[in-house]
């Protein structure tokens, strides 16, 4: 996971946006649910269809918010805002027809002030905050008295019953509301240390290509040099039999580490120069970086699996040579401890191709001539995917019957 996942705006969340809407949409129920309670249960008397209209017209309110979460558009922080400022409005006349700052429920003022306190700016808090004290010292001085049928004593034990609704209600939604907060705190922390730590690695990467590059351009002369001296030896000793099969290992060893060289300087140029790239079918890019790679190791015994053709003929990839490097690289370590069985297989995904390169090895958690499996070249491999994009996942193929190497690549148009 990466940080650009955790938004710096928590509306731009999907889920939050639901979240929020499911909170003032039981806020608006408690509203329904109080006043039918009123009238049905208590016979309370309203001074006219007031109540009705200011329920009616907050039910508008969050369907319209609920029209654009299903339009997929992000709201703005002002809008929110406004909203929850609306939100604490209609409820607060909503109370001033209902027995003003003697209703119990008034506390539900609070809501929209906390849910502005877990999602907006500070300043918009600060705002939230003024205007819900002001809506509670109005509703101090000008309410309309609720009318009811029941003795004074009655009334108190109604009223302290109120009291104690709204005070679990309102644990239960701060408790709620705390639980989501640490939550998404806690997930950033994690987001954040996975951060550092995959920073920590790809500094230490960086400094080992940086002299793998180094070592790269000091080879490429010496061994254009070793790679004429093996043509020559090979020219003079065309009709030995004990020489002519290592002179001709020896140079297919240099022609590969010369292809190595090449294609390292192909993907810098390319980097550098910002050119564009030649785009292939991903089949066609397949089975061609499979046979160069059988061309470089003829001795293992490789070949390709299960390809989803269907799905994969005709789209395009851009064939970066870092696409190359990367699989490769995880074929060659396949081969290495596996020289008896390499399969490679693929299939189309929606995001883009999943590559498995099957080996009959000890597995990666086995004792091994590199650490638990990993050499530098798939640790490499493994960074430069997560910087495109893509993803590396390990498996077991069983007790005993090798490993599993996923490599994911993204589409990339």
């Amino acid at each position: 996971m990466l940080i650009k996942d955790f938004p710096e705006n928590p509306l731009a969340s999907p889920d939050t946006q639901r979240g929020l809407l499911w909170v003032r949409a039981a806020l608006w129920s408690l509203e329904l649910g109080g006043v039918w309670a009123l009238v049905q249960w208590l016979d309370a008397k309203l001074q006219g269809p007031a109540a009705w209209w200011l329920i009616g017209l907050h039910a508008i309110l969050i369907g319209a918010a609920f029209w654009r979460l299903h339009a997929k558009r992000d709201p703005l922080v002002a809008e929110v805002g406004i909203e929850l400022a609306a939100d604490a409005a209609l409820l607060a006349a909503l109370i001033y027809f209902t027995g003003g700052y003697a209703n119990p429920f008034i506390f539900l003022l609070l809501v929209p002030l906390l849910l502005a306190a877990t999602l907006l700016p500070l300043w918009t808090i600060w705002a939230m905050a003024l205007w819900t004290v002001i809506l509670y010292s109005l509703l101090a001085f000008w309410y309309q008295p609720l009318i009811l049928t029941v003795s004074t004593a009655n009334a108190i034990d109604l009223h302290l019953t109120g009291m104690w609704l709204n005070f679990i209600f309102t644990v239960m939604f701060v408790t709620l509301a705390l639980v989501r907060l640490s939550t998404a705190l806690r997930r950033r922390d994690r987001i954040l240390a996975e951060a550092r730590e995959r920073a920590l690695r790809d500094e230490q990467i960086f400094l080992l290509g940086m002299q793998a590059a180094s070592a790269a351009h000091d080879l490429a002369t010496p061994l254009a040099v070793l790679k004429l001296g093996l043509d020559e030896l090979g020219d003079d000793y065309a009709g030995d039999e004990e020489l002519t099969p290592p002179l001709v290992r020896l140079k297919h060893q240099a022609e590969r580490m010369q292809h190595t060289l090449g294609r390292l300087a192909a993907a810098a140029c390319a980097a550098r120069a910002g050119e564009t790239l030649p785009v292939q079918t991903f089949e066609a890019w397949l089975r061609q970086t499979f046979e160069h790679w059988q061309l470089m190791r003829p001795q293992v015994k490789a070949r390709l699996g299960t390809l989803d053709e269907t799905a994969l003929m005709g789209r395009p990839l851009v064939a970066s040579p870092q696409w190359v490097s990367i699989l490769t690289t995880v074929l060659n370590n396949a081969a290495d401890v596996s020289p008896d069985e390499v399969i490679l297989e693929a299939e189309a995904r929606p995001t883009g191709w999943a590559i498995r390169v099957l080996d009959r090895g000890p597995g990666f958690g086995a004792a091994e001539t590199k650490p638990d499996g990993w050499g530098v070249g798939l640790k490499l491999a493994q960074a430069s995917l997560e910087r495109l994009g893509g993803r590396l996942e390990i498996t077991t193929r069983g007790a005993g019957d090798g490993s599993c190497v996923c490599v994911l690549f993204p589409e990339v148009r």
